[in-house]
Formats: C-alpha cells, structure tokens, sequence
C-alpha cells in the first residue's frame, strides 16, 4: 500500500465507516483505526434510530453499529485498534502518531467525535469514579441490571439514554437544572410515555455517598434537598469536540467549523459540530471527505 496515496480515517462510528467505505469503493488506498477496535461509535447508545433513511424499522443502538460492522466488511476494510496521539504536516501530506507507530499518509479523515464534559459533584472522588457514567452502554457494561438511575442532564442524550434504561427495567430519574428540557420533541413524549421514568425540572446533582452496595444521591430542587437511592448515575451534561488538541497548532482558532481546515486535512461528524449529532450528517460529511482525499491522489469518483 503506497503512503503517498494512502487515506488514514480515525474513528470506526457512521462518519469514520462512510469515509472508509468510499475511499475503498473508488479504488483508494485506506486504513480505518478506532480508539476500542470495533465499528459504532457513540451510536452503540442510541435508544432507537428511527429518523435515518431506508431502514425498514427502527434499530437500537447496538444493531445499527453491527450494521456498521458488516458494512465495512463487505468492502474489504479492517476496523484496526489504535489511539490517535497526534498528527503533523509532512511534505504534501500528514503524519499520524499513534501509540506504537507513526504512520505516513496523503490524507487524514478525523471522526473522533466528541469528549464528555466535566461533571462535578461534592463527596468522595474515588466513589465517583466507580458509580458515575458518561454513556449508557458503560453503565449497562458495568451493572447489567440497574434497578434505579439518576440521569443528570437535559438534552437529547439524557432523554435518550433514559429510555434505554427503562427498557432494561430501571426506574431511572431525570435530573434537569433548567426550567424546561433541551431536549424536545419525540423523545419528550416517549419519555411521559414511561411511568418508570420521572423528569425533576431546576434540580441540580450536587453530592454523591456511599449507601452500602448501592449510591446516595443529593440533588437541590426548589422544594429543598432531597435523596435518591441508586445504583449509579449517568452524566449526560455536554460534550466537546475532540479535535481541538489533535490539529489546533495545524488549523484555524476553531478547527471544529470547517469540514476541510487544511489540505489533506478533513473532520467529519460529530467532531466537527462538536455535539452530539445525527448519523444522517455524519454519512454526509464522511461521503464528502472521502471524496476530497480520493481526488488529492488524483482518483476516479462516482
């Protein structure tokens, strides 16, 4: 495989496997790495996708990652386990800097998609390190059968993810700082829908203890503190774009906003709205890149 034609794509979720794919199917040399070695992404949490178009019902999460799966291996490409250090300019091209290699390349497709934000609460940080989640599909790693849950945040995740667990058989609590949901819509009323779930408006976590097997849960509403008991809590509060580390001394101030800030140089998804999207977008900037990269070496399209 030339590395003077070679496209590296980072990140195996609907951008990363649409790059991927395309890049092989116009006969481009490629190589797809991700961070956990499997094809997903964040879209491993989805309660259902039902808004993407052709599929005949929709699909959880999890199926629609195994989608993912075989799509790329219907074209010959290997979702290949690697962490982006970093990349740098060289020559007409890039080089990315992974744990164990660095690898030349003529292009670089970053899907690394978005980071959780900070979620600070007061008590013992070593309790928070093993009872509070940023993903769904971690907690349900981590309890399989979670009886109760504090979902803290307001968005579409926070609504998304309370859903998956009350289908898993959780009474989960919502826990939204504002005076309405962000989130709106659909998910608003399928979680109404649910008499497992209840949504706390102006009520902010703020304490975590032990309770035995299970976690203690201070949260401060307008009618004053109360406790929850749970199993463990879900922070669904923001996420911020990855790349800014990665490619800021190579880019403009906010590398995010461009889907190609330099030549050779793409981000596509989630990364680049710094939020969490919609796969529908992330296809299409994934087909875009791809077809940027493939036409710097000079190949065919379609």
């Amino acid at each position: 495989m030339r590395t003077d034609e070679l496209t590296v794509v980072i990140g195996a979720g609907p951008a990363g496997c649409t790059a991927a794919v395309q890049c092989a199917r116009l006969g481009a040399p490629v190589r797809l790495f991700e961070r956990s070695g499997r094809a997903g992404g964040l879209i491993e949490n989805g309660f259902l996708i039902e808004n993407y178009p052709g599929l005949e019902q929709p699909l959880p999460g999890p199926a629609f990652a195994r989608r993912l799966a075989e799509h790329v291996e219907r074209f010959g490409v290997a979702v290949e386990r690697g962490e982006l250090r970093g990349i740098e300019p060289r020559g007409h091209g890039w080089i990315c800097r992974f744990e164990e290699i660095e690898l030349p390349c003529r292009s670089v497709i970053l899907c690394t998609g978005t980071e959780p934000r900070p979620f600070a609460v007061a008590g013992d940080r070593s309790l928070a390190t093993r009872v509070v989640f940023h993903e769904v599909r971690a907690l349900l790693e981590a309890i399989s059968s979670p009886r109760d849950v504090v979902v803290a945040g307001g968005g579409e995740a926070a609504f998304d993810y309370a859903l998956t667990l009350a289908a898993r058989g959780a009474g989960v609590r919502i826990a939204v700082r504002g005076e309405t949901p962000r989130a709106r819509g659909r998910l608003v009323r399928l979680v109404a829908d649910r008499p497992s779930i209840r949504v706390a408006l102006r009520t902010e976590v703020v304490e975590l203890e032990g309770a035995g097997d299970r976690v203690s849960v201070r949260a401060v509403e307008p009618a004053g503190d109360q406790r929850w008991d749970c199993d463990g809590v879900l922070a669904a509060v923001g996420r911020t774009s990855t790349v800014a580390d990665l490619v800021g001394a190579h880019t403009e101030d906010d590398p995010a906003r461009s889907l190609t800030p330099r030549p050779g140089l793409f981000i596509c998804g989630d990364a680049r709205s710094k939020r969490l999207g919609q796969a529908g977008i992330a296809v299409g900037d994934g087909l875009r890149a791809a077809q940027g990269a493939v036409d710097r070496c000079g190949g065919s399209s379609e």
